[in-house]
């Protein structure tokens, strides 16, 4: 196994191959600043886990943006929320350079030869930093908050910049082809729904021309409550330490988070999520263990 150097961020930023922000103060960028379009300004609301969710940007108008010149971002930015989410990062694309940081976000921009940044992101992404930064960002606090310091303290990996380079090859064909099939399952969900409206919705289904109407029904169908069809239990908790070796699939509110040797449901079924993605709808083919 190769040991590759481990830096502190810290150590890059005082070499002057990376440098910090924290976004603009409440007094440089206020509510009322805000505009229904212009640029728009990453919260920590639009953080993921490396990319930058577009959904409900705001925006800021050329006035408010000249006053804001440290806080406009560039391609390769890392972007991270400051408060809740702190093991959450963004690394800006392309498309999103000239878009500016939100008074709750902190970014980091490397200026080394020595470093790629999608490396880097690709490191934020993993468990063991996700766990490390919780920790750290959570000790003694009712709400987890991340500011520079933390920052500098973060360790990272730094192989020779041709092994960065080959690493984030490997590992952005496998997102673009990740990214490829997620289109590909909502072009899928897209015609189920349309196939179910135009079916159960306008009755529209193969041979409803043949059928009798009544009261706007098939006079053959019948409306019941889903009491009187299906029955509705609980999950049980199923802690990880607590799971044998199986090949049973365990639910939580996200879908399969696990096996278990034990069913607790022995026929096929619908999960859904009560906590954290909550009405999440999730399908099993098989017996499983709903931890929920």
């Amino acid at each position: 196994m190769i040991d590759f150097p481990i830096v502190k961020i810290g150590e890059l930023i005082k070499s002057g191959e990376a440098e910090i922000q924290t976004g603009p103060f409440g007094t440089q960028l206020k509510a009322s600043d805000y505009s229904d379009h212009g640029y728009p300004v990453i919260n920590v609301r639009n953080v993921g886990f490396g990319d930058i969710r577009t959904e409900s940007l705001e925006f800021i108008d050329d006035r408010v943006a000249e006053k804001l010149p440290t806080h406009r971002l560039m391609q390769n930015d890392i972007v991270f929320g400051r408060k809740g989410a702190v093991e959450r990062h963004g690394l800006i694309t392309g498309a999103q350079e000239g878009w500016y940081q939100g008074s709750d976000c902190l970014r980091l921009r490397f200026n080394s030869s020595r470093v790629n940044p999608k490396f880097i992101s690709y490191f934020f992404r993993t468990q063991a930093h996700q766990d490390w930064m919780m920790a750290v960002c959570a000790f003694g606090a009712t709400m987890a908050s991340l500011n520079q310091d933390i920052v500098k303290l973060i360790n990272v990996p730094v192989p020779p910049i041709d092994i960065q380079n080959k690493i984030v090859g490997l590992l952005f064909a496998y997102d673009d082809l990740i990214e490829n099939n997620k289109r590909r399952i909502a072009l899928l969900e897209n015609m189920a729904e349309e196939i179910y409206r135009e079916w159960f919705v306008r009755f529209r289904f193969p041979g409803w021309q043949e059928e009798e109407f009544e009261k706007g029904l098939p006079v053959d169908w019948s409306i019941k409550k889903l009491s009187d069809i299906l029955s509705l239990q609980y999950g049980k908790a199923l802690k990880n330490e607590d799971r044998a070796e199986g090949s049973v699939p365990v639910y939580g509110s996200s879908g399969v988070v696990g096996f278990h040797n034990e069913a607790l449901v022995e026929r096929p079924g619908i999960i859904v999520g009560r906590k954290g993605n909550v009405g999440a709808i999730h399908w099993s083919d098989v017996a499983f263990y709903p931890s929920l």
